[in-house]
């Protein structure tokens, strides 16, 4: 366990036995951290950790929040059973000012939520479904609902590649049928018609026979969108690619990390997913802090590739980014009350790594804040939607795979021997861009020239 994970641990350890003791509100800010340290979905909750980590470090070194520093109290939730109990300790016992996490909405949802008692606010940074408004104390989103998803790939598909139906695969552990019925909404804002929703086991083994039943139950489907954690959503278009299913593939957001790239490897060539957009990607700032992430946790390098492709840890960005928001409005409110802390969250606007948050209305965003994106080279480029100029955006899909986003100071600091090494190897073989296919069909085909 990396050395601030432990002392996250510890202070939580600590924070019980105090309030055990009857020591009372803490007299600083806290917040609670809930992502699945272990099991299956670790990797998503160390990133969340990380993220929230990081943000926390920085407000410190800043001086901290109304005047003291702020404490991370970070809690394993891998066993779905426990979170109830998880969120009722936070707010009641370690009185957090607000929560980050967890990954499924439904459990904050209703008048019996565990954080209702003392409108502890949570905002979410992985959790793609569930309708906020049933919450009974403020929580937003700090990604891309599912719903806003579908309604983006809905829209794309049938206004740009020309399809009349879409097949559904949910291979989603945590979230399952809620997710399923989100992206039915989504897809029902659109013209497309969804031709069937199923759900599968994320096992390997499994998703074959899964994804077989789904093209005999959706023969005349143009797309499949895959919906479900990044390794069961990679196996999943392994299965789609296996069977030979000439059919545009979608996948969800939380599928622009490197171990959905790594797993596909080349059968993610032309692979779409509906992602937000900023000109200033790869400029200094997201860059500045991508280094800092990388440089605490190690360098982010999809390995086995022919060009040099930087992981953009997107959950353990949206995580840094909801800290800075639940920080901006503990700031706003004066108070680390968590029911001042819950009013004052609609009203901030905070400019994070990811976008400017601005949380009225509980989503960070709608279906026209996000663009249709395709992996190329395991890059990814927006050329495929036609809202955005395609030249920028060759450009920006050779700033990833050459880094030439890299500035100077990365290759002069900590991880720069390793940097150069790599950048040095893989000069000479810069992959040649290959725009996308016209419609109808899908954007590309995987081992070909388009």
């Amino acid at each position: 366990m990396p050395a601030a994970r432990r002392s996250a641990v510890l202070a939580l350890v600590v924070a019980g036995a105090l309030a055990a003791c009857g020591t009372g509100a803490p007299g600083h800010v806290r917040l609670g951290v809930l992502a699945p340290l272990t099991g299956p979905r670790a990797f998503l909750g160390h990133e969340v950790a990380n993220g929230a980590e990081l943000a926390v470090a920085e407000l410190n070194r800043r001086g901290g929040l109304l005047g003291e520093d702020v404490e991370l109290v970070v809690v394993d939730d891998a066993s779905l059973v426990d979170l109830p109990g998880q969120l009722a300790d936070l707010a009641e016992v370690h009185r957090v000012s607000a929560v980050i996490g967890p990954e499924t909405a439904g459990v904050l949802t209703g008048p019996r939520s565990p954080l209702s008692r003392r409108d502890v606010p949570a905002l979410l940074p992985t959790a793609f479904a569930g309708d906020l408004d049933e919450a009974s104390t403020f929580v937003a989103r700090t990604v891309p609902s599912a719903a806003a998803q579908a309604e983006r790939l809905g829209s794309w598909l049938t206004d740009v590649r020309r399809a009349d139906a879409v097949a559904v695969l949910v291979v989603d552990p945590v979230e399952g049928a809620a997710a399923g019925a989100a992206l039915r909404q989504g897809f029902d804002r659109t013209d497309l018609d969804v031709a069937v929703v199923a759900e599968a086991d994320g096992e390997a083994s499994q998703l074959g026979p899964a994804v077989a039943q789904l093209r005999r139950r959706a023969p005349d489907a143009d797309a499949v969108l895959l919906w479900g954690p990044p390794p069961a959503t990679a196996r999943a278009t392994l299965a789609v690619r296996e069977l030979g299913w000439d059919v545009q593939i979608a996948v969800p957001a939380s599928s622009f990390v490197a171990e959905y790239r790594t797993l596909t490897g080349a059968a993610s060539e032309g692979v779409v997913l509906a992602f937000p957009f900023r000109q200033e990607w790869f400029g200094a700032r997201l860059t500045s802090w991508m280094l800092s992430y990388h440089a605490a946790h190690g360098i982010g390098a999809l390995p086995g590739l022919d060009t040099l492709v930087i992981d953009l840890p997107v959950a353990a960005a949206a995580a840094y980014d909801a800290v800075m928001v639940a920080a901006d409005a503990v700031q706003r409110a004066d108070s680390r009350e968590p029911a001042a802390v819950a009013r004052t969250l609609p009203e901030v606007e905070t400019d994070g790594v990811l976008r400017v948050y601005d949380l009225a209305d509980r989503e960070a965003y709608t279906a026209e804040d996000l663009y249709v994106a395709r992996f190329a080279a395991l890059a990814v480029v927006y050329d495929a939607d036609p809202r955005l100029d395609a030249d920028a955006q060759r450009r920006f899909w050779q700033a990833q795979v050459s880094a030439e986003f890299l500035p100077a100071e990365a290759l002069a600091g900590p991880a720069g021997a390793l940097l150069r090494s790599l950048l040095e190897a893989r000069r000479d073989d810069v992959p040649r861009y290959v725009p996308p296919l016209p419609p109808p069909g899908p954007v590309g085909h995987p081992g070909t020239d388009r």
